[in-house]
């Protein structure tokens, strides 16, 4: 975020020096302009006489860590804290780059959900492994990734209340750059964030850009070479929007109802999974309705 000598009022930027800790304070040789790099309430500072630039973590700020995801409430107090903590208005400053993100507890490794997402369209793809999957354009990235191999890999702790949780898939929205343009905003401070109305919309961002990201099946489908491998494909491709137990259950109730008996149902279930040719579409529909689950609650808070 930054905050402009104009939006700080009659407070100068580099008051912020009485605020922080500073690890370095010069001159720009080529301007004479005076600068302070520090830390505060663990962000990082940097500041001159023309604005203060701050990068961190809301989420750690307010709660410590950020495999939990913050709601507007905390985002907002989390404002007040930096205000507080700099003696600037934080809620007037620029936003210049925002994460939307959701951490998810999931039944399955997250390799299996990322293996099952192909391409964005005008985005490049990249993965590292199989536990990391990137999209990215021109200030615009979709990330989706284990979390707790992050946390492991940098020799951090899981938060207790997510100690006993094996499989977390972290996926992000992140922008940057000319944020408010790329919502439709003329400008986007911290505390339009807030705002029940831009949050909602920066969450069906987040969910909608989820929902863009083209899936194994599409391609399966499309370079089927028989009938046979085209029917496979679109029975799983239409499978993933059934419940997770939607097959066991339909099985179970046709042998109950006696319309087929235990070793039909058995020949049955054999020719599904054929069908399904090792896919795991009903996994990530399970994603799928996580992630309408948590615009759901979001949007109607």
């Amino acid at each position: 975020m930054r905050i402009t000598a104009k939006d700080a009022g009659d407070v100068s930027p580099l008051s912020v020096e009485r605020y922080i800790d500073v690890e370095k304070s010069g001159v720009y040789v080529s301007t004479g302009v005076p600068y302070i790099v520090g830390h505060v309430a663990g962000y990082r500072v940097y500041a001159d006489s023309r604005q203060v630039r701050l990068s961190g973590s809301i989420a750690k700020l307010v709660q410590g860590e950020n495999v939990s995801s913050p709601k507007r409430g905390q985002v907002s107090e989390g404002v007040g804290c930096l205000s507080d903590a700099l003696h600037l208005n934080i809620g007037r400053a620029e936003v210049v780059r925002l994460d939307v993100a959701h951490t998810f507890d999931l039944p399955a490794e997250p390799a299996v959900y990322i293996g099952e997402l192909s391409s964005r369209a005008e985005m490049e793809r990249a993965s590292i492994g199989e536990n990391t999957l990137y999209f990215v354009s021109k200030g615009r990235a979709l990330c989706l990734y284990d979390k707790r191999a992050e946390m492991r890999h940098r020799g951090q702790e899981m938060p207790p209340a997510w100690a006993d949780c094996q499989h977390l898939l972290r996926y992000e929205l992140r922008l940057s750059g000319s944020v408010a343009r790329q919502i439709g905003a003329r400008t986007l401070t911290t505390q339009d964030i807030t705002k029940p109305q831009r949050w909602a919309q920066l969450v069906n961002l987040w969910a909608d850009e989820y929902r863009s990201i083209g899936r194994t099946s599409t391609d399966r489908i499309a370079t089927s070479t028989t009938p046979k491998e085209a029917f496979n494909a679109i029975f799983a491709d239409l499978l993933q929007y059934a419940p997770a137990d939607y097959l066991q259950n339909t099985l179970k109730m046709l042998c109950k109802r006696g319309v087929m008996i235990k070793q039909r149902r058995a020949d049955l279930k054999k020719m599904i999974e054929e069908a399904l040719n090792g896919c795991r579409y009903s996994l990530i529909n399970q994603l799928d309705v996580a992630v309408e689950r948590v615009r759901a609650e979001a949007v109607s808070v």
